[in-house]
């Protein structure tokens, strides 16, 4: 689970989020089918990011294909 570090405002809370990232993946799948991924990445700021092709040693979360 992810842990927002304590000094991040709601709204970076929000942003952070693996739904929020969910979202914008299922509106990037939805504007161009193909493979789209989540990533987790590690740093605090951006935690999860969506990506059409992510590298080979990638930490993919979730991976949404047609």
């Amino acid at each position: 689970m992810f842990a927002p570090a304590p000094w991040l405002s709601p709204k970076r809370y929000l942003l952070c989020s693996r739904e929020n990232a969910h979202r914008v993946a299922s509106r990037l799948f939805d504007a161009q089918p193909g493979r789209v991924s989540i990533v987790r990445t590690g740093n605090p700021l951006q935690p999860f990011h969506v990506s059409t092709s992510p590298s080979r040693d990638a930490h993919v979360e979730v991976e949404i294909v047609s």
